[in-house]
């Protein structure tokens, strides 16, 4: 079997995974199994919806594409509760902020570009 190309969101993903779980470890003790299961739940679940979306066949990809964008948007949510309560950084929130906005845009042209008809040559 082929192993499909993987696009940059999947490195991405991959990078928001490391700097997840680096920073919910850290999380006081009380909310490590709270908050911080919880956000490392939906980053891996992200990771593991665009592994499904790189191996699903084209007509399938847009489902757990747009799975991924709910549960970005569910990250954003968490995040911004996490540094309201100081368990992280205005400059961590500005970082986790850009990594999901910056997958959420690449989600987007993934989404586009399997509703738009391919160009002959």
């Amino acid at each position: 079997m082929n192993t499909p190309i993987r696009p940059p969101v999947y490195a991405v993903l991959v990078e928001l995974t490391g700097w997840t779980l680096d920073r919910t470890a850290g999380f006081p003790r009380s909310q490590r199994f709270t908050f911080g299961e919880r956000l490392d739940r939906l980053t891996l679940d992200c990771l593991e919806l665009a592994l499904e979306a790189i191996w699903l066949p084209t007509p399938a990809k847009a489902a757990p594409l747009h799975r991924l964008n709910l549960n970005l948007e569910k990250l954003r949510v968490f995040w911004r509760l996490v540094c309201d309560r100081g368990w992280i950084s205005a400059q961590q929130l500005r970082f986790v902020s850009q990594k999901i906005d910056e997958i959420g845009r690449m989600v987007g042209g993934w989404l586009k570009s399997l509703k738009t008809p391919p160009r002959l040559s």
